[in-house]
């Protein structure tokens, strides 16, 4: 089947151009290769021995307008248009990022230490309670109820520092 549409093929890339699709006719009339050899039937591309000029021609038409709807989706920005001072606010947002996490380890380290120790391998290992309760043998509802109270302790004290950063 497939042969005899191909035998047609300057034909469908012409099509494609008279579309809108210039300079990627030749993607679109391969994509079109493959739609119709995974998706088509010997009967709806070939009608007594000739090509369905009409049946390939609307399969062209709604892949070039899908592939301008997806063109249409990316957005493009000029590396004119971006500024120094966004790297800059960057630089400075991680560092103020940074500080604010030492204020949270310098807070943590003034608690007693089976909360700090449980905090710590919690926020450390970013894994669930019920993984930190098999690793070290704690129930997880008790590992629930340090983290939760740790968290409402960094909350208390530290809410204007997070507050400034965002």
């Amino acid at each position: 089947m497939l042969k005899t549409v191909a035998k047609h093929h300057k034909e469908w890339i012409e099509v494609v151009q008279k579309l809108g699709g210039k300079h990627h006719s030749e993607d679109i009339v391969q994509e079109m290769y493959l739609k119709l050899h995974k998706y088509s039937s010997y009967d709806k591309c070939i009608v007594n021995g000739r090509v369905n000029k009409y049946y390939i021609f609307l399969t062209l038409r709604s892949i070039t307008f899908s592939f301008f709807k997806e063109q249409k989706k990316i957005q493009k920005y000029n590396i004119d248009d971006f500024e120094i001072e966004e790297v800059e606010d960057t630089i400075e947002f991680e560092n103020n990022w940074n500080d604010f996490i030492n204020k949270v380890n310098k807070e943590s380290s003034t608690w007693h230490w089976y909360d700090e120790q449980i905090f710590n391998m919690y926020k450390d290992n970013k894994t669930s309670f019920r993984k930190l309760a098999n690793d070290t043998g704690i129930s997880w509802v008790s590992i629930f109820h340090t983290v939760k109270n740790c968290e409402h302790k960094l909350k208390e004290k530290l809410s204007k520092d997070y507050e400034k950063i965002r």
